[in-house]
């Protein structure tokens, strides 16, 4: 797929054993310029352009490191892989990174795009939104 991204993960929580990690994930949506970006920054777009800028929620995958503590978490088939990420950008902006729950199938529902796994999304899935919703409340 050639350039990538970075999105920067500090201190997040295992869903399966509860250990706090660090984790740098590198996903193909945006600008793709080997640039290290945070959750809350927005995406640029460039010359290394993966995906389309503009769409108002996608989901796109992310490959990072499996947790230190327990070695996973594991998806449920058809995503195995203990490092993969689901990347959710709002807007054109990074609003949050998980595990892979499984729930999104990218090479299945994919928006097609030969350079870029991402799918477009009505809303967010109920355990991010309420993810988001208490984040706000914390910070008020």
């Amino acid at each position: 797929m050639g350039m990538f991204s970075f999105v920067r993960l500090h201190q997040i929580v295992c869903p399966k054993c509860g250990v706090r990690s660090d984790h740098e994930v590198q996903f193909y949506f945006g600008g793709c310029d080997l640039e290290t970006l945070e959750v809350g920054d927005k995406i640029t777009w460039n010359r290394h352009d993966r995906g389309e800028p503009g769409h108002r929620l996608v989901v796109t995958d992310g490959w990072g490191g499996d947790c230190p503590g327990c070695g996973g978490p594991y998806a449920p088939p058809p995503i195995c892989d203990p490092g993969q990420f689901d990347v959710f950008i709002e807007d054109d902006v990074i609003t949050h990174v998980q595990w892979a729950t499984g729930e999104f199938d990218y090479e299945r529902d994919a928006h097609p795009d030969p350079n870029s796994e991402y799918i477009l999304l009505d809303d967010y899935p109920p355990s991010v939104k309420a993810f988001l919703n208490n984040a706000r409340d914390n910070r008020s």
